[in-house]
């Protein structure tokens, strides 16, 4: 049942971060996309999060370093994958990895630290 709930939280965590990329996207025509890129967002930035918890699940100790995890596994995952496919210039890909993290940290910080004691094992 835990793992169940791990997963929920970060389903959670990755649905809010996209709701947030997803008003960053609708502020201007520039930054538009298809809509089909939210869902896969979710569904792929909840998978690696998930992967990258479970990488580095030893290492974490704080709630902290919890958030940092799951937002920075699917942010350098998604930049990399737009750098191999040669949307995106170098400086840009830098700048939207910024990005993504910020949009996934924000929601991971406050999730993470009010259920600590369901990701880190005590």
């Amino acid at each position: 049942m835990i793992w169940l709930k791990r997963i929920g939280l970060i389903l959670i965590i990755i649905s809010l971060g996209t709701v947030i990329d997803y008003i960053v996207h609708q502020m201007d025509a520039r930054f538009s996309v298809p809509f089909e890129y939210f869902p896969h967002k979710i569904f792929y930035g909840a998978l690696w999060a998930f992967v990258g918890y479970l990488v580095f699940r030893k290492f974490i100790t704080t709630h902290f370093a919890l958030a940092t995890v799951i937002s920075a596994t699917p942010a350098v995952i998604l930049q990399a994958m737009y750098f191999i496919q040669h949307h995106l210039l170098g400086w840009v890909t830098v700048f939207f990895l910024l990005g993504h993290f910020l949009m996934f940290i924000l929601p991971a910080y406050f999730i993470c630290k009010k259920y600590k004691s369901v990701f880190l094992d005590q």
